[in-house]
């Protein structure tokens, strides 16, 4: 009984926390949606877990988790701005709270969730995935000469408010759709595949397009070594038909990826001739020169969970100040995960996440190439790891980072991906 609560918990936050989000028009955080139902959840979850306390045994890599946890109270509580770091900065919400959550999430994962037919969720999952998709598409087409008036305020962004965020959710989705028409012939899934390119060329996210890329590198590999015919024959269909969208993006009037081409184009240009600059990236090379300076500073317990903004405006004041009346933005986020946690939570958290992701990614890299599940598993989170060096983590993707993270080592899970 309690496993199947634990399952429709988790199954409910799967849903909505990519789903969720509150339009312009109602002049409130668009984030708000999001946070209460990871907030209830995460508690339900907590609730769940310890009345299951008894069989609730421990590894390793869920004691490197708690060890991290337990970092980020301990920068919490040190903060200048203590309620800040539990709750998180405004609209984004990633404090102590929500990293409590994050973990419930990991650990319900991989212990109790539990579907008779594996499938059911999967088929939940692409309806879920397809409405973003389709969403994103009638942002860019059909919501007239102000693409998101009066829904949502910064690109093409689906349900996520920002099209950073959207790139982070296809860079985790759109690996695993591909591998499932490739190695599966699922007609579905190259639908969902198709829609997710669409959406990641239009929306302009290059931290999305730098992960495609590593992505696509690993897939033809693995598929080179397989040298299965059928295989390669589904490959050179997906390709063509990205090809026909890359041009059919490339042609649009409307197109914003010709923007971000040419902007990358001037600052690899820029970056051979005078070296690097702070503007390039969007201003984020200027971000992270700020970030590693308070890392310098604050490098064992950081400034405070989700507290960037004020640890840069204290610790960083002139250069703070300078990018602020610069760019007419205030920076609360590293757009680096990895700076971000070292820069707010300490260096020794960061050495503990990312062991903790090497505990779960390297094992299953050793069967890759022989192993399916390992395969696309392996795929979706190096994904979402390689853009995480240009992004920054949201509520509304991180609960489905963190999910799969725990559903990697559930072996009823697994199981039933190997027998369906």
């Amino acid at each position: 009984m309690k496993q199947k609560l634990i399952t429709s918990v988790l199954t409910i936050i799967a849903i909505l926390s990519p789903l969720l989000i509150v339009p312009n028009f109602l002049n409130a955080n668009y984030n708000i949606l999001k946070l209460w139902t990871l907030l209830i959840g995460g508690i339900l979850l907590i609730l769940l877990l310890l009345c299951q306390y008894k069989d609730l045994k421990m590894d390793k890599k869920d004691i490197c988790i708690l060890l991290f946890l337990s970092l980020v109270c301990g920068s919490t509580f040190l903060s200048n701005d203590i309620s800040k770091s539990i709750f998180g900065e405004e609209n984004r919400y990633e404090g102590l709270l929500m990293f409590i959550s994050y973990v419930c999430i990991y650990l319900a994962s991989k212990k109790y969730f539990k579907f008779e037919k594996v499938s059911e969720f999967l088929n939940t999952m692409f309806v879920v995935s397809m409405l973003i998709g389709i969403l994103g598409i009638f942002q860019n087409y059909i919501i007239a000469d102000e693409p998101l008036k009066p829904l949502f305020s910064k690109g093409i962004c689906s349900t996520f408010g920002n099209s950073n965020f959207f790139g982070s959710f296809i860079s985790l989705i759109l690996p695993i759709t591909m591998c499932f028409f490739i190695l599966k012939g699922n007609k579905r899934s190259l639908f969902l595949a198709l829609v997710m390119f669409f959406n990641m060329l239009s929306s302009g996210t290059r931290s999305a397009w730098v992960a495609f890329g590593v992505v696509a590198l690993l897939g033809i590999f693995y598929l080179l070594k397989q040298k299965d015919k059928t295989y390669y024959k589904r490959f050179f269909l997906l390709l063509l038909c990205f090809i026909l969208i890359f041009i059919f993006v490339l042609v649009d009037p409307k197109s914003v990826m010709k923007n971000k081409f040419f902007q990358i184009k001037n600052d690899i240009s820029n970056s051979l001739h005078d070296g690097l600059d702070g503007n390039m990236g969007s201003g984020r090379i200027e971000i992270w020169e700020m970030t590693l300076k308070l890392i310098v500073q604050k490098p064992i317990l950081g400034c405070g969970t989700d507290n960037l903004q004020s640890g840069l405006h204290t610790n960083c004041t002139q250069d703070f100040e300078q990018f602020v009346s610069r760019t007419s933005t205030i920076p609360d986020k590293a757009h680096n995960e990895y700076l971000h946690i070292a820069a707010t939570v300490g260096i020794p958290a960061l050495i503990i996440y990312l062991i903790f992701i090497g505990m779960i990614l390297l094992p299953k890299m050793r069967y890759i190439l022989s192993n399916k599940i390992s395969f696309v598993i392996s795929l979706a989170l190096i994904s979402y790891l390689v853009q995480a060096f240009f992004n920054i983590s949201t509520i509304g993707v991180a609960p489905l980072f963190w999910m799969i993270l725990g559903l990697v080592d559930n072996r009823d899970f697994v199981n039933s991906l190997k027998i369906e």
